[in-house]
């Protein structure tokens, strides 16, 4: 089973993508310095990605390019020319995001592997069973997706299942998070994420704390659970974090994996050392509380405590007792109980007895305050040190015919070459066994020698053509293994680029929002008349009102809002509803619901994240001719749509959905005893948003902006009532 499994690694730079390769890594994915996820951190340039993949597939791993951002319509050539040269440098595959590009892409390049983005928000059969029928090959499931739908997507599709497993959580639904976006201007879903759910907020006006502030997730325990399920890539998060964290993560892992999914708690508390935030959880899977409110950085592993402070006149002492043998290199934080206090990087550490050490430091402590490691120099130094290399065996020939022959094999390929010229008639110091075994043992760090086979003449060869021929044979045995392991399917760009050109004029029709029946029976038939299309967005989806809604309209151009995550429970129910009322469209709000009805009864909701011209085009050509445009801030203006209505959502924005219950976390209580009520607000600064709830057969829950920023978006035809 094993042997199926890819252990998938993130890569910011070559060291990281060194410490992934020599950790055991199947696969690698990294982003180049545009038009990916972790573009506020370093990533690949065009002048070393090719360097990059060969690496990988020299020791026989996959390279991933992460295109998982929405585009806009001036960057989309930049894109192909981009998909051209990955292409030309051999990249396996790539993560997408923009339905539109990715549309464009499997049109243009035929052959070229997809990988739908965890940010499409995709948790569920139905959504994955469209994307399946648009050619994509592999699809990375949401954090949030249950154990029970990971089988139930592996058993009814053929598509290979990515989960992660290490890293960070995100407290917002993928692709689904607006805060920086229309708070600061810097979208996350363009990569440029300004990590506001890391900041402190307050809760009905009470004392901050970082309530958006998810814990790390470590998923050691629930491998074979996942690989039972049907996932076949398990991916660690981490593209902007340390060479050392990747290179523990992905060794821990590969150990776990090929120890038939074993582990201990040392394999746990080496992942706490290089990054922990808030100690760890098993994602959504057991029902665990996943915001740490205390702190929202590394906290790492708590080791002991203060003892004693003495402060000097330009240094201060501070005794500390830990279980942890301290050593310089190492790098501690301070905790008073859970609020951290300080970082120290001692300039001196010395060891006064059992379990006791004096840190010499500029900081200040106090006594009993709790020890954590965030910084373990000597385990560092030793997991970026792991090497991996690749054992060759060379048969040499040396003999009286003057001609030198090699052969090279590894990984049961070989290459050969004779080389004329090169030997003489040995007169005082013939060629010997040892010359050739010292020379071909120094073959760098991507070879070892295993074995050595020769035949020699009484021959004479200079050191520096022996050196050359070592250095021909080995650079003709990387290229020949690289070769080897890049991709096979010949990837064809079509002749002439299929490019959209959606052009018309604007959309003059209005789509009414509202929550309740009531507040239509508020407005006359005249005021009604102005609005085209009518979205019911329950709070709680009841049957009997859902049907008295599409009474009073006699079932005409209403249409039911779903909610964004739903399992395989909620979609039952729904689809029993609208089974019930055929003439009840959906508002999609992710792609499950794009398989609940008819095109021409589906409006293309706002969480789809339209926000190009090819999107439009890849809709409309489905059929879907009604269209609401992303929450993201971007030039409206410029995008048309022919044969087909494209709407402004004009609402107060939901800015941020959660897929874990804020109440349980912050009131306590259960489901049986639910303590929701309306009008728990989270504040940050002068921002204050109300969090609200949707409930089919489960819950899931959203902060709401409480105003509409008419800079932002000065016109719009979908509106709130």
């Amino acid at each position: 089973m094993k042997d199926k499994i890819e252990l998938l690694a993130p890569v910011g730079n070559m060291q990281s993508l060194i410490s992934a390769i020599n950790g055991g890594a199947d696969a690698i994915y990294l982003g180049l310095s545009d038009f990916n996820a972790r573009a506020n951190f370093e990533n690949f340039t065009r002048e070393n990605l090719k360097e990059a993949v060969s690496k990988a597939h020299l020791f026989g791993v996959k390279a991933y390019l992460t295109l998982n951002i929405l585009f806009k319509d001036e960057e989309v050539m930049q894109v192909l020319s981009l998909v051209r040269f990955a292409l030309d440098c051999k990249i396996d595959a790539f993560i997408v995001q923009d339905i539109g590009i990715a549309n464009l892409l499997s049109k243009n390049f035929e052959g070229i592997e997809l990988h739908a983005s965890t940010q499409m928000g995709l948790h569920n059969l139905e959504g994955a069973k469209f994307i399946e029928s648009l050619g994509f090959k592999r699809i990375v499931l949401s954090r949030e997706t249950p154990l029970s739908e990971i089988k139930r997507i592996h058993e009814n599709t053929k598509l290979e299942i990515e989960y992660f497993v290490q890293g960070a959580l995100c407290v917002g639904f993928s692709g689904n998070c607006y805060l920086s976006s229309l708070l600061a201007g810097a979208s996350g879903n363009r990569g440029k994420c300004k990590q506001f759910c890391r900041l402190k907020y307050k809760i009905n006006g009470g004392a901050e704390g970082y309530y958006l502030s998810t814990k790390d997730f470590c998923m050691l325990e629930s491998l074979k659970e996942l690989v039972d399920c049907g996932v076949v890539s398990l991916k660690i998060e981490g593209r902007a974090r340390r060479p050392a964290y990747v290179a523990t993560a992905v060794q821990t892992y590969r150990k776990v994996i090929d120890e038939s999914f074993k582990f201990d708690k040392e394999d746990i508390e080496n992942l706490k050392k290089v990054f922990n935030r808030g100690e760890f959880i098993s994602g959504y899977f057991k029902g665990e509380k996943i915001i740490y409110s205390d702190a929202q950085n590394h906290i790492g592993l708590p080791i002991g405590s203060v003892e004693n402070f003495k402060k000097g006149k330009r240094f201060n002492e501070i005794l500390i007792s830990s279980s942890h043998n301290l050593q310089k290199g190492d790098t501690i934080k301070l905790f008073e109980k859970s609020r951290e206090v300080c970082t120290i990087s001692p300039v001196d550490i010395r060891n006064v007895g059992k379990d006791r050490y004096i840190f010499t430091t500029t900081a200040m402590a106090k006594k009993g305050q709790i020890v954590r490691l965030i910084v373990d120099g000597k385990f560092e130094e030793k997991v970026l040190n792991k090497e991996r290399k690749i054992e060759f065996d060379a048969k040499v020939q040396a003999l009286d015919n003057l001609i030198l022959n090699v052969t090279l094999i590894a990984n049961g390929e070989s290459v050969s070459q004779s080389f004329e010229n090169v030997l003489s008639v040995a007169k005082s110091q013939p060629l010997t066994q040892n010359d050739l075994f010292q020379t071909f043992n120094k073959c760098g760090d991507e070879f070892s020698l295993h074995n050595l086979t020769c035949e020699i003449g009484n021959v004479f060869i200079r050191k520096s053509d022996l050196n050359e021929a070592r250095r021909v044979m080995l650079d003709k045995l990387k290229a020949h293994l690289t070769k080897k392991n890049e991709k096979k399917i010949e990837v064809l760009e079509r002749d002439n680029l299929i490019i959209s050109t959606q052009k018309a004029a604007k959309n003059n029709k209005k789509i009414a929002f509202f929550d309740n029946l009531s507040k239509i029976l508020e407005y006359s038939s005249e005021e009604l008349n102005k609005f085209d299309f009518f979205v019911y967005s329950p709070a709680i989806y009841n049957f009997e009102d859902i049907k008295a809604v599409c009474q009073h309209f006699k079932g005409e151009n209403i249409f039911l809002d779903m909610p964004l995550i739903a399992t395989k429970e909620d979609i039952t129910m729904l689809s029993q509803i609208l089974d019930a009322l055929p003439n009840l469209g959906v508002y999609a709000t992710n792609y499950y619901a794009l398989m609940m009805k008819s095109p021409s009864q589906t409006i293309i909701g706002s969480e789809l994240n339209v926000l190009n011209s090819y999107a439009i085009d890849f809709y409309l050509k489905k059929g879907f001719k009604n269209i609401v445009l992303s929450k993201e801030d971007f030039d409206y203006e410029n995008l048309m749509a022919e044969d087909g209505q494209l709407f402004i959502d004009n609402r107060k924005p939901r800015l941020i959905y959660f897929k874990h219950c804020p109440i349980k976390e912050h009131f306590g209580g259960n489901c049986s005893s639910c303590k929701y009520r309306d009008n728990i607000s989270y504040s940050l600064g002068n921002e204050r948003f109300t969090l609200e709830r949707k409930k089919v057969v489960n819950c899931h829950f959203y902060l709401k902006r409480n105003f509409i920023n008419a800079k932002e978006k000065p016109f719009g035809n979908m509106i709130e009532i």
